[in-house]
This record gives C-alpha cells, structure tokens and sequence, in this order.
C-alpha cells in the first residue's frame, strides 16, 4: 500500500490540516446544526469508542490514534461528530486510550462543534465492553447511542434510539454485505429482534452484520463485567439474542480501521460527508 506520509500529518499535539472543501462544506452547516438541536430540544447523549490502538493500520497509528487519521484533512472521528450533532446530540462522551490526549487537545470541550464533549479514559485496554461501562458513567440519561470510533453507518439516530424501547435492552445497527463470510453474521427474527450471532458464517453469500452503531439501556450496561477488558461483540451481546432490536440500514457503511478502505476514504471521501449530512433535517 502507498501511503503519504503527508497526508497523515496528524502529530502528538494535535494539529490537523483543514482540508478546504470539505471544511467549507461542513463548517458551513455548523449554525444550522445547532438551530435544529435547540428547535427539536433534543440534548440526548452519545458515546463513541475511540481507545484502540489500530494494529491494522501499521505505521500509520504510531504517532496518532485511529480514530484521528484524516480524511480530507479533518479526523475521521469529527464526521461521528457531525453526524451526531445533526440528530441533535447534546452530550458525547469520547472514550479515550491509545494517545488520548491527541483527541483531548483537538476536540477540547466540543463548544466549535455545537455539542459538550467529555472524555472517559481507560487506564488500561478494557476492549469494547470495559470501555463502554465506563463511559456509560458519564451519561445521565436512560439509554444512549454508542458508536464505534473507526466506522460510520448511515442510520437516522433518532430512530435507533426509539427502537431501544422499554421492553429490549437495545437496539442494533445491521447492513447488508454481499459477502459474509468474513465476518460475524446476525440473524433477525419476524418481530425485528437479533436470533442469532454467527462468528465468521462459512457459508458466504448476502448476509446481515453489525454496523457498529447501537442504542443501549442501562440496564444492558449493568450486564457488561465489571472487572478486566470485554468485547461487546464477543462477550455481551451474543447472551441477548431476543432481548435486542435490530434496525436495519441500507445506506452507506465503512469500517476505515483496513488499510483497504482507509485508502478509499482517503481518495474519495465524498460518500463519507455525504453520510453524515444525510438526515431528516437536510432532506
């Protein structure tokens, strides 16, 4: 793989290039975001993950988390936040751990971006389980969105949110691949709820998988241990076939946490800003 060192500029103190068309783009609908979010008094809370160390990617997380590689001179991270802020989020919590204080210097109290940003930090890798009960510390309302730091899902945010209704403890974001078999696959039931979890389906073909975008209860964060690092993939959901939604999304899906797909971004981040700015409010 070919990669620009100079695109990846991105250093320990924090400096990213503002990369004029899609800052000019984005920056420009920043007061209409925050109109919307005071107009609908919508202030729910998000968490996204953002602790992981990228061993993927190689060199290129050496000096800066992943989750703050560019894309068109903006961290893939503030499109997360821009997606959020659309829905009128209020409040996100960034769980913080590999080179943290990159992402710390850089978002600061979230005040640019129309929304209040803390930061939850792990002390030690606690994987997605650990991290999102500590994070979940932070939230003050019943039930949250949680995104994953390195991949973006086209969902409405506010639907996914009401999916996680009073009788699940969830709700999950499913895409459609044309090809499963590399990943873990999730089977639906008649009335909407996840029946399964299928770690790396050896059959292929079409197939559902997690979007890395969910809505949980707190009740559901209870059930994550306590005590030393746990996936939420692995560990947790897999317990709760029937007691979780699943909220399907045809639009667009990218996992950037690939050399792969990082490098797609990188040449055409067009679907990207198009993702996050497509919501009710811009329709």
């Amino acid at each position: 793989m070919s990669t620009d060192r100079s695109d990846a500029s991105l250093t320990a103190a924090g400096a990213v290039p503002a990369g004029t068309r899609v800052e000019a783009l984005l920056m420009a609908e920043l007061p209409i975001l925050r109109g919307v979010r005071s107009r609908h008094h919508d202030h729910g809370s998000a968490v996204i993950l953002a602790g992981g160390r990228g061993t993927r990617l190689g060199a290129l997380t050496d000096e800066i988390p992943k989750p703050m590689l560019p894309i068109d001179g903006h961290p893939f991270i503030e499109y997360l936040v821009w997606q959020l802020s659309g829905f009128g989020i209020g409040t996100i919590i960034i769980s913080c751990g590999y080179l943290g204080e990159v992402i710390r210097r850089y978002f600061g109290d979230g005040e640019r971006w129309g929304v209040e940003i803390r930061y939850s930090s792990e002390e030690m890798p606690l994987g997605t389980g650990g991290a999102t009960r500590l994070a979940a510390g932070l939230v003050e309302d019943e039930r949250f969105l949680l995104l994953n730091g390195d991949s973006v899902c086209e969902v409405d945010c506010r639907s996914l949110l009401d999916a996680a209704s009073s009788d699940v403890l969830g709700a999950m974001t499913l895409t459609r691949v044309p090809e499963g078999g590399r990943y873990g696959t999730v089977e639906l039931a008649a009335d909407g709820r996840v029946a399964a979890f299928r770690q790396n389906d050896p059959s292929g073909g079409p197939a559902l998988v997690n979007a890395g975008a969910y809505a949980l209860r707190k009740e559901l964060v209870d059930l994550i241990p306590v005590s030393g690092p746990s996936s939420l993939e692995r560990d947790v959901l897999p317990r709760l076939t029937g007691r979780i939604s699943g909220v399907v999304s045809d639009g667009f899906f990218i996992d950037m946490g690939l050399p792969e797909t990082y490098e797609r971004l990188r040449h055409d981040p067009q679907p990207l800003l198009q993702a996050v700015r497509r919501s009710d409010h811009f329709r």
